[in-house]
C-alpha cells in the first residue's frame, strides 16, 4: 500500500497563505457521490462548527491548528500538488474549505490544469468559487453533533441554480440516532430533487476517546480499535439502512437516496491521517 505524502509543520501566519493540514494522494473517495474515486485530498485548517464525533479535530481545534499547519501560499500549494501521481480529481475538505476565500485562485489554475475539483463542506459559507467547482457535498450536521445546521441558507444558495447548474451535489447527512435520521428526513423532505444529484444517509463513525495513538507500537492495541472501528460502522449503516426501511413504508423515496458509510474507515482502520 501507498504511503500518502503528507504536509507536517508549522509557521507564523503570513498574508496571502492558507493553513494546511494535509495534501496528499491519490487515495480513494470512501463516502458520499464520489464514493470509490480516485482523487488526492487537500484539507484545510478551520471550521465555525465543534462536532462531538468529529473525525478531523486536528483540522478544527485553534490549538492543533497552529500545531499540525504549514502556512503555504497557492503556489506552494500548486506545485505540491503538481508533484503528486497524477489523479482526476482534487478534493477540498476540512475543518470547512468554504472558509478560505483565497482557495479560488487554486480553482482557477486546476481548471486550467484539467483537473476536477470536489468539496465538502457543511453547508453555512457560500465563497464565489464554489460556483467552479465540479462536485460540491454539503453535510449539514444533525443534533448528535452539538451544533445542528439550519438549512435555510443552503435552500437560498440552491434554488436560483438548480436544475441548471455546472456542478454536481450530493447532500451527506451523518446519522448515529433516531434524532440524526429525523434531521435528515427534514433535510430530504426540504430540498427539491432538483437541488441535488445524489442524497446520502451516511452511517456515524463512532470516535473512541481512549484509543491508542496512531504511532503506538502496540499492534495488538491497534489491531482491536480497528476492529471496534469496522464492527461499529457496520452496525450503525445497518441500523441507518433499517431506518430508511422503515421509513420507506411511508415515504416515497426518489432514486437519488442511498445508505452510505466512510469507506475509507473500512478500508483503512487503523489509520486517522491520510486516506
Amino acid at each position: 500500500m501507498f504511503e500518502p505524502t503528507m504536509v507536517h509543520g508549522c509557521s507564523s501566519m503570513k498574508e496571502g497563505r492558507l493553513p494546511i493540514m494535509e495534501l496528499f494522494g491519490p487515495t480513494i473517495q470512501g463516502e458520499g457521490l464520489m464514493t470509490g474515486t480516485v482523487t488526492h485530498f487537500l484539507r484545510t485548517g478551520g471550521c465555525s462548527l465543534r462536532c462531538t464525533w468529529c473525525d478531523s479535530l486536528f483540522a478544527v481545534k485553534p490549538t492543533l491548528i497552529r500545531k499540525h499547519r504549514t502556512m503555504m501560499t497557492t503556489a506552494e500549494i500548486l506545485d505540491t500538488i503538481r508533484q503528486l501521481p497524477s489523479a482526476p480529481y482534487i478534493t477540498f475538505t476540512g475543518g470547512d474549505p468554504c472558509m478560505h476565500k483565497r482557495l479560488g485562485e487554486i480553482v482557477t489554475t486546476l481548471n486550467m490544469m484539467g483537473m476536477r475539483v470536489a468539496v465538502e463542506t457543511q453547508g453555512e459559507i457560500f465563497p464565489e468559487w464554489l460556483d467552479a467547482v465540479d462536485v460540491i457535498t454539503f453535510s449539514p450536521k444533525g443534533p448528535s453533533s452539538g451544533n445542528t445546521v439550519d438549512i435555510g441558507g443552503l435552500q437560498d444558495w440552491l434554488k436560483p441554480r438548480s436544475p441548471r447548474r455546472p456542478f454536481k451535489v450530493c447532500i451527506k447527512i451523518v446519522v448515529f440516532c433516531d434524532e440524526d435520521f429525523k434531521y435528515a428526513m427534514h433535510v430530504y423532505n426540504s430540498l427539491s430533487p432538483n437541488h441535488y444529484d445524489a442524497f446520502y444517509f451516511t452511517a456515524g463513525t463512532e470516535m473512541f476517546l481512549d484509543q491508542p495513538p496512531l504511532d503506538t507500537k502496540n499492534i495488538g492495541a491497534v489491531q482491536k480499535r480497528a476492529w471496534e472501528k469496522l464492527n461499529t460502522v457496520l452496525n450503525c449503516q445497518k441500523a441507518v439502512a433499517e431506518s430508511l426501511l422503515a421509513e420507506a413504508q411511508i415515504t416515497k423515496f426518489n432514486d437519488k437516496v442511498h445508505v452510505g458509510c466512510q469507506q475509507h474507515v473500512l478500508m483503512w482502520p487503523d489509520k486517522g491521517k491520510g486516506v
